[in-house]
């Protein structure tokens, strides 16, 4: 009787014991989640086990971030202007931290095409430096005693300026050839003429606009080749264009080499008003232009240094 109430005493204080324990332990989780002066974590805190989420900085005017930006928002103490914020679409590399802004910006690269076209003085200068090697394009009419078939002079059924040199021939049959040796880049030869109305209303845009947009100016050229004669040492990149064919040659190919003399085809009026009416026979003519680094050569002249310019061009060809 002894031994059982000894018993019952030693199994009192065990669990006395053991609920002593469990109630320290309890305590000691209540006094651990109330530290940090009761703050509760943020809804984007570490996960269960994790570190905690690290303080946020402040914005430049001393107020933190709002919104989401709290996650984006990291600043490089090494970069100038580290006080800013930078934005949160800004690029982040593979780790996904924000780069540190570059010390200074690029400046842009811009492409400027146009310039200024030769003066006079230096028209005259690349006509005489290209002279020796200039074949006559076309055994037709000489055009020199004539401005309005020379560059410069004015086009208005479209609002625009001749780019070239009209060489009238008055029949078919003729020919033109390669003015220098160069390779043939663009040949044009299963032309069709657009329908009258269909013409007038392609001038129609270029009266609207006052001025012949590129594309529309490359339609009037009818059947058509260009050859690229390569950059010339002291004069520039040397392109011709003979237009207005009734036909190409055949053995004409895009790449070939060719050389000055060489037939590009017969001349004709394709592309003309003439032949949008299904007159092919009438005012056959060869429409040939220079290009000097993209501009015709005489961009800007008046009518008489046009005109001693192209004089100078084909003097030797002419004897």
């Amino acid at each position: 009787m002894s031994s059982l109430k000894s018993g019952r005493v030693l199994l009192s204080a065990v669990a006395l014991a053991a609920a002593f324990a469990v109630g320290v332990l309890i305590s000691q989780v209540w006094f651990s989640g109330s530290s940090d002066d009761n703050i509760p974590a943020s809804p984007g805190g570490a996960a269960e086990g994790g570190l905690p989420p690290a303080s946020t900085p402040a914005e430049p005017n001393g107020e933190p971030p709002s919104g989401d930006r709290s996650a984006d928002w990291q600043v490089n103490s090494d970069a100038p202007g580290s006080n800013q914020a930078p934005s949160s679409s800004a690029p982040r590399d593979d780790a996904g931290t924000m780069p540190a802004a570059p010390e200074s910006e690029p400046a842009p690269v811009v492409a400027v095409l146009d310039k200024e076209p030769p003066t006079y003085e230096d028209a005259l200068a690349i006509a005489a430096a290209l002279a020796p090697h200039t074949n006559y394009p076309s055994d037709c009419m000489s055009p020199l005693p004539h401005p309005e078939l020379l560059p410069n002079a004015p086009r208005a059924y479209r609002f625009g300026i001749h780019q070239g040199v009209d060489f009238l021939c008055f029949s078919l049959g003729r020919h033109a050839v390669a003015a220098l040796d160069g390779r043939v880049v663009l040949a044009v030869g299963d032309y069709q003429d657009p329908d009258p109305d269909d013409r007038d209303e392609l001038l129609d845009v270029a009266r609207a606009l006052e001025a012949t947009p590129p594309f529309t100016l490359l339609s009037l050229y009818g059947n058509y080749v260009v050859i690229d004669h390569g950059l010339v040492p002291f004069i520039g990149h040397v392109v011709t264009l003979y237009a207005h064919l009734h036909e190409v040659d055949p053995d004409i190919r895009v790449g070939q080499t060719i050389r000055a003399g060489e037939r590009v085809g017969e001349i004709g009026n394709r592309g003309t008003h003439a032949a949008a009416n299904g007159d092919f026979y009438e005012d056959p003519h060869l429409h040939w232009e220079l290009h000097i680094d993209n501009q015709f050569l005489g961009a800007g002249l008046n009518t008489e240094q046009t005109r001693e310019v192209y004089t100078t061009l084909f003097s030797e060809a002419l004897g």
